[in-house]
């Protein structure tokens, strides 16, 4: 169904649900500035622009706006986004599953450490280098090889992401089980299934589950919110909402 609706009447729908589930995708997270590195230092700038981002940036703000909404009542989010900014909306750790991984972490081929510590000091280093420098891929993969290495082992650091080569799922698969036991407990409740900026980077992890999770329960409802991609599938006729907006203005106005 094409929303024709008010946000007022869809925040009422959200208040008004019993249990929320939330999926959290691309959309939902900010504009990064452009960056004068080598490629192999931009996703360290890239965890420390996240870090570093003010409250009142206005994803942050819609993270807080729509944790209000949320209220008191049973959720759980999945979020494809690695920028944890999620946590900075008031967010509860264990009740959010990031299936794609963190950015405040890294990796070897056998263990998950804080990024904090090394990103500072490689980019630190990367910092004392002359502007053109700065782009030079072998400079860059020398002070990589030299700090990049995980404490526990000596091995080569990568981030947590997904799109790492060699990305260790393990990191986020007791949370997953976790999200499968509270989502068995919604069946026969009334519950909102509110997708926000959910595109088609993995759509067997939050638009395909969810489209099938509202089909089963009879009580739910799929509010799916996207500036492009927001048709629901058929078979939920009115119990599929289609919101043709960016997520981090419909959170901030409902």
């Amino acid at each position: 169904m094409k929303n024709k609706m008010q946000y007022s009447e869809l925040a009422d729908k959200i208040r008004g649900a019993e249990m929320i589930l939330l999926g959290i995708g691309s959309e939902f997270r900010p504009g990064l500035p452009k960056m004068e590195l080598a490629d192999a230092a931009l996703p360290y700038a890239e965890s420390e622009y996240y870090s570093a981002l003010s409250d009142d940036d206005a994803v942050i703000c819609a993270y807080k706006r729509l944790r209000k909404l949320v209220g008191a009542k049973p959720y759980f989010a999945v979020t494809l986004n690695t920028d944890d900014l999620i946590y900075r909306g008031g967010f509860e750790r264990d009740l959010v599953v990031a299936p794609c991984g963190s950015m405040e972490k890294m990796q070897c081929k056998e263990h998950i450490v804080e990024a904090a510590p090394v990103r500072k000091k490689v980019l630190d280093e990367i910092r004392k280098l002359s502007g053109e420098r700065q782009k030079d891929q072998e400079s860059i993969a020398q002070i990589l090889e030299k700090i990049a290495v995980c404490p526990i082992c000596g091995k080569p650091l990568r981030f947590h992401t997904k799109s790492e080569e060699g990305y260790l799922e393990s990191g986020y698969l007791d949370q997953w089980q976790n999200y499968n036991r509270w989502l068995s407990c919604t069946l026969n409740w009334k519950l909102c299934v509110l997708e926000l900026g959910v595109g088609f980077e993995y759509p067997q992890v939050i638009r395909w589950p969810f489209e099938k999770i509202t089909y089963f329960n009879q009580k739910s409802e799929l509010i799916r919110v996207h500036s492009r991609l927001s048709q629901t599938a058929s078979e939920l006729g009115e119990r599929g909402i289609s919101v043709e907006s960016s997520p981090i203005d419909f959170c901030l106005s409902v």
